[in-house]
This record gives structure tokens, C-alpha cells and sequence, in this order.
């Protein structure tokens, strides 16, 4: 009788051993898809940034030669 109680509670903490075991596994895949996610937008950040800097290094030389104003992402105020 001891022996069968023995085996249920060792089956149950093997159980619940497995279930900590997957939870752990999926939180290190979410936060392996956060960190993509995160690398992903400074990407993004980084070339926004670099196509600013463009844009207005054009712009500056285009004022340097006198050439008239037309940027099509400038707003009219």
C-alpha cells in the first residue's frame, strides 16, 4: 500500500517536473522572439536614421549650389 502511495507522489512530481521543464523551454522561446523582435526594430531605427542623415546632407548641398528647395517628405507649415 506504502509502495503504491510511494509510486503516485514520484509520478506526480515527475509530472510536475516535465510541466516546469516545458514552462521554462517557452519562456526561453518568448524571449528569444523579444530579442529578434528588439534587434529588428533598431534595424529599423538605424536605417531611418541613416536616410535622414542623407536627406539632409542632399539638402545642404543642394543649397550650397543654389538649387531651389524640393524635398518631397517636407511638410508645408
Amino acid at each position: 500500500m506504502i509502495s503504491i502511495i510511494l509510486s503516485i507522489i514520484s509520478g506526480l512530481f515527475s509530472a510536475a517536473g516535465k510541466l516546469f521543464e516545458f514552462l521554462y523551454a517557452q519562456q526561453l522561446v518568448d524571449a528569444g522572439k523579444t530579442t529578434q523582435q528588439l534587434q529588428d526594430l533598431k534595424g529599423q531605427i538605424d536605417a531611418a536614421q541613416q536616410a535622414i542623415a542623407v536627406r539632409e546632407i542632399q539638402r545642404l548641398a543642394d543649397e550650397r549650389n543654389g538649387l531651389p528647395k524640393h524635398d518631397e517628405f517636407d511638410r508645408d507649415n
